[in-house]
């Protein structure tokens, strides 16, 4: 509709200049006309009024400028266009990339639309220096008695002229007009302003922050073929002592907590391995496999002190305690509690998953040591109590990284037990242990083949739903909470003004019932509640907090 409305406009001007050529006005005349923005061309042409102190040579200085530059900016507009669509026709046929029709269209407007402001801005400057120089000698004066010239004829008209010249002397009630104008602006422009800039930069936020589950979930599916595997879980175990026992696994060998982080209550300064960067590799793929292939008499001397330091590990009664939970509170075991005003979900430390790893390939080394020591049944619970903390991660960690982790477990402890079975005989469950294992893979990868990510208003429409699924990862649940509960409110016109509804509430509540299991969560729900600002709903600092408080009544 604008290119519509602005192409009929430059085709009236044109018809109106034909007529004006018609009736015998000039070409330049009729530029000049056709250009006069300021509506003081007369007076340049002439050299009248405030052009009275230029000479000639400057006069048509500045009516080229203006003339030039209205062609060029006309020119810019029409070419936005018109290079448009020949760009397109020559795409079209193959003489042209995408980038080059950016290149062929924004690039002559570009180039037009410059040249045309500094051609106008350079014969404004000189106006206005006309202008300032001519007020200050006789400007002035002249224009005031012009004013009351016009005043006294227009007087002296009578009832000739409508309504007369009104009430004169109300300039101070032109310059309030003037300030209630600028104020009504400010009261339309800043919540406008407010509202779109929050409306624009919530989406973006929430690409960032809303986590994609599709790859977790595949992982998570394929190694379901291990869950058999598990070890009977004993309710007896105290969830909140399952929670110290993770923790304990993840700082043995004297690492020092975080801030917020907490200390483990049993400390363990012995490392696994003497030196685990020499031996064994814990990112390698496939070590959980190699230890478990060959016996203990393969190994050099080095690796076999390794192996048996680690057997001998005082830590791994953590891991006996930890397999055979039912459940664990991995909130108040990690993270000191109650959490801080201040602190945001995003906040939190992160699990270290690189010692969860080694701790998992210690058990593996573990088992290798045990089995070739001929205690095999011994290497097979210690394997399944691996594969059992695995799934302890991946079905009650609160983080996506706890479910990771549990997945990594549960898999290494899957390759140390195929190799197992091979070494102790029993090549018929190997067999149907990888045929399982390949199978769940195969399967967690063809659901997803052919799933078309969903952009981000699609998404952040399903994780109310997805939320409340038992059978989505808990870690996915949690972070998909607190994401959601920190956008809602910016990515919902009606929310970021009126605030959350009574539906809003509702579904939180829901949330809370599926997603608090044991005493942890229950402080870790309330901070992910809290949303950006904390619980202490401590306002943001900063220019932009500001900007949008004075529309939305708080930084929040």
């Amino acid at each position: 509709m604008t290119i519509v409305i602005a192409f009929g406009l430059c085709f009236g001007i044109l018809r109106a200049a034909a007529r004006a050529a018609d009736m015998g006005y000039g070409t330049l005349t009729i530029f000049e006309v056709a250009c006069d923005s300021r509506h003081d061309t007369g007076f340049l042409i002439q050299g009248k009024r405030h052009f009275s102190s230029l000479d000639p040579d400057n006069l048509a200085i500045i009516v080229r400028a203006r003339l030039r530059g209205a062609a060029l900016l006309l020119m810019g507009a029409l070419w936005l266009v018109v290079g448009f669509g020949l760009a397109i026709l020559l795409a079209a046929r193959g003489f042209t990339t995408p980038s080059g029709i950016w290149l062929a269209t924004l690039g002559p407007t570009a180039l037009a639309t410059v040249a045309g402001l500094a051609l106008l801005v350079r014969q404004n400057s000189a106006v206005r220096g006309a202008v300032t120089g001519w007020q200050a000698q006789e400007g002035t004066d002249r224009v005031r008695g012009e004013s009351i010239a016009w005043s006294e004829r227009l007087e002296s008209a009578g009832d000739s002229v409508v309504l007369g010249s009104g009430t004169k002397g109300e300039g101070a009630q032109f310059r309030t007009g003037a300030a209630v104008v600028v104020a009504l602006f400010l009261i339309g422009f800043v919540p406008t302003m407010t509202i779109g800039v929050t409306t624009a930069v919530g989406p973006i936020l929430a690409e960032i922050a809303v986590p994609s589950f599709l790859s977790v979930q595949e992982m998570a599916g394929a190694a379901e073929a291990l869950r058999r595997y598990r070890v009977e879980p004993e309710a007896a175990i105290v969830p909140a002592d399952a929670g110290a026992a993770l923790q304990n696994i993840a700082f043995v060998g004297g690492v020092d907590p975080e801030a917020w982080e907490r200390g483990p209550t049993n400390r363990y300064e012995q490392g696994w391995f003497p030196d685990p960067d020499f031996f064994p590799d814990p990112f390698s793929e496939t070590v959980a496999r190699e230890l478990l292939s060959q016996p203990l008499s393969e190994f050099t001397d080095e690796e076999q002190a390794a192996l048996r330091q680690e057997a001998t590990h005082p830590a791994n009664a953590e891991f006996q305690l930890l397999a055979h939970a039912e459940f664990v509170d991995v909130v108040s075991g990690r993270w000191s509690l109650p959490f801080p005003d201040t602190m945001t979900f995003q906040d939190l430390p992160w699990p270290r998953f690189p010692e969860f790893r080694t701790a998992g390939l210690a058990q593996v080394a573990k088992a290798s040591v045990e089995v070739s020591t001929g205690r095999s049944a011994d290497a097979e619970e210690t394997l399944r109590n691996l594969i059992s903390t695995g799934f302890l991660l991946v079905d009650q960690g609160p983080t996506l990284i706890d479910n990771l982790m549990g997945v990594v477990l549960a898999n290494m402890g899957g390759d140390a037990l195929e190799e197992y079975y091979r070494r102790v005989g029993r090549p018929a469950d190997a067999d149907a242990l990888a045929f399982a294992r390949s199978s769940a893979s195969d399967a967690a990868h063809r659901a997803r083949a052919g799933v078309i990510p969903e952009d981000i208003h699609s998404l952040l429409q399903g994780v109310p739903d997805l939320v409340e699924t038992e059978e989505a990862l808990r870690g996915l649940r949690w972070e998909y909470f607190a994401a959601f509960n920190m956008l809602a409110p910016c990515i919902n016109l009606h929310k970021m003004v009126f605030g959350p509804d009574e539906t809003y509430d509702a579904w939180r509540e829901r949330a809370r019932d599926t997603l608090v299991r044991v005493q942890g969560e229950r402080d870790l729900f309330a901070l992910a509640e809290s949303g950006v600002l904390g619980s202490g709903g401590q306002e943001l600092q900063g220019f932009f907090a500001r900007f949008l408080s004075l529309t939305l009544g708080g930084a929040g």
